[in-house]
């Protein structure tokens, strides 16, 4: 009765963590998105949970395509990332979008382009 009784309490410990971890992956369905931009060629891509950037561009050239990273570190604390939290919204300037985390209001101004020097993002306070 002992064994039965360790196995059953074995069980009741693992089953919540394994409900807990599919409930997370699917709230992270549709993590990243694709944005257009008014360049036909290029699109931007965004991690809703993290808030990284990078510049997608294709071509009918089999060279002409590839990916530039915009923003690649994380812009919430680790405590409050959630997928889906961050949005971006064009602008009127084609290369200058606003990226908003949906959950705390914070904002960045993002331009981006094809020169290194010309792709960034700031925090707007």
């Amino acid at each position: 009765m002992k064994k039965l009784l360790s196995i059953i309490f074995l069980f009741m410990m693992v089953l919540p963590s394994s409900i807990t971890a599919t409930e997370n992956e699917e709230d992270c369905i549709g993590r990243y998105k694709i944005y257009q931009t008014d360049n036909i060629y290029s699109l931007l891509k965004l991690d809703t949970k993290t808030g990284s950037l990078w510049l997608v561009y294709w071509s009918l050239e089999d060279n002409g395509e590839g990916t530039y990273v915009l923003h690649r570190e994380t812009l919430v604390n680790e405590k409050y990332e959630k997928c889906h939290a961050f949005e971006l919204y064009p602008t009127k300037n084609m290369y200058q979008f606003i990226l908003l985390n949906t959950i705390s209001g914070q904002q960045w101004h993002v331009q981006w382009g094809f020169e290194s020097a010309k792709r960034w993002i700031r925090k707007i306070y």
